[in-house]
């Protein structure tokens, strides 16, 4: 009986000594542990970037003008916010006194009190509404781009018990149509492209030239090769001399011209202070 007890003692001994010792838990196996908690970790934190501008559009910010850009995608990225609904918020526009009711027009600038309006809205129906001049207020509307340069806002609607708008990143490619955007915020991300420097290449389309009292304005429009439909206006900096016109009757495709964005002209992208590159 003592020897069963000593086999069975001795038994017991081995087996526990196997497992990591009597009484004592098994070590972890550290490099499965740890990576399983990696593998965890990255999928908990994994979060999709979205571009602001996405293959194939054009980003501003890596726009120079030694760089050529298709006229075409110009005019795609200058327009890039026409027929959608944004939300702004800013205080309103008041000519005179410390508020205004509003009927069928709303213009909003940054700051209370300010005199340089930033957006107007239109609305389809008179609101009736009067508000302080110092209220913010939110309102959704249709961009609509316009000759004057402004922003304006078609099919508008007042925003009730809007929520502060806070700065983020946004693009005319992945906005969200909801959120509410500071007016100014927006102002300058809607004029980004004013005042830039470029060099739109594009398919020669036509030379106008129109004689006003202060001189000669040489008109050149590219336009975009696959449709014929005319993309950018380039007022010329001066007269084209023949070498260049022929040169651009010969070969129309490709053409180059360098200017400075100025805005709408005609419904297409306008540039100002031109100069042929490659003709």
């Amino acid at each position: 009986m003592k020897k069963l007890l000593e086999v069975t003692l001795s038994l017991t001994i081995a087996f526990a000594a196997a497992c990591g010792g009597a009484g004592q838990p098994a070590p972890a196996d550290d490099s499965v542990s740890e990576g399983t908690d990696s593998a965890q970790v990255t999928e908990d934190v994994s979060v999709e970037v979205i571009p602001l501008y996405p293959e194939g559009t054009l980003d501003p910010s890596l726009i120079t003008a030694d760089v050529p850009v298709s006229a075409v995608a110009l005019y795609n990225a200058f327009y890039a916010w026409e027929g959608q609904i944004v939300v702004l918020q800013g205080y309103p526009y008041v000519f005179y006194g410390d508020s205004m009711t509003i009927e069928d027009e709303l213009e909003l600038v940054a700051v209370a009190g300010e005199r340089e309006i930033l957006a107007t809205f239109t609305f389809e129906e008179p609101l009736n509404l009067t508000i302080a001049a110092g209220e913010l207020i939110t309102a959704s509307g249709t961009i609509d781009y316009s000759w004057t340069g402004r922003i304006e806002l078609l099919g508008s609607a007042i925003v009730p018990d809007a929520s502060a708008a806070e700065g983020m990143e946004i693009s005319p490619f992945i906005y969200d149509g909801t959120s509410a955007i500071a007016v100014q915020e927006f102002f300058d991300l809607f004029n980004i492209w004013m005042g830039m420097e470029v060099t739109v290449e594009g398919y020669y389309s036509s030379t106008t030239t129109s004689t006003l009292s202060s001189g000669a304005v040489v008109r050149v429009d590219i336009s975009n090769p696959e449709t014929g439909s005319k993309c950018v206006a380039c007022e010329m900096a001066s007269e084209i001399d023949d070498a260049g016109s022929a040169a651009m009757l010969e070969n129309r495709a490709g053409t180059q011209i360098r200017g400075t964005v100025a805005g709408e002209s005609f419904n297409i992208v306008g540039l100002e202070g031109c100069e042929l590159v490659n003709r």
